[in-house]
């Protein structure tokens, strides 16, 4: 079951103007590369959040300064929109699902990118697939 909290926002047709996943890192070892995604899409941010089928959207005010962790803890941030390519391009489409265990929001481009979030398991991860 699909559940959505805030309002999921008009953006196809929107040009990408900032695409930065928020990561969590314990000891080392890279847990999650999207624990938040920070997007801009036609000047207005928003934060996208998935937990346990939950899709959360809300808006910002722009890209945050990260906590620089303490003790075995990071926060760093991926540029995903810089290393997929998608920076002023437009959105075509974007879909999302949900279920008890895992959860997701799949991003289609005008280049044909396409960029998923996905959250099983409590970790969050984005993927790139190129055109």
């Amino acid at each position: 079951m699909l559940e959505i909290v805030g309002s999921a926002p008009e953006l196809a047709g929107c040009r990408c103007d900032a695409f930065i996943c928020d990561g969590f890192v314990y000891k080392g070892e890279l847990i999650s590369n999207a624990s938040v995604a920070h997007l801009c899409f036609g000047g207005e941010w928003r934060r996208l959040i998935i937990d346990y089928g939950v899709i959360i959207w809300r808006r910002s005010d722009g890209l945050p300064s990260l906590d620089p962790g303490f003790d075995d803890f990071e926060y760093p941030q991926f540029d995903v929109g810089v290393i997929a390519g998608i920076i002023g391009h437009r959105l075509e489409s974007y879909s999302m699902e949900a279920d008890t265990i895992r959860g997701g929001v799949e991003f289609l481009f005008d280049n044909g990118s396409r960029i998923a979030i996905v959250n099983e398991n409590d970790r969050s991860t984005f993927e790139i697939v190129s055109a």
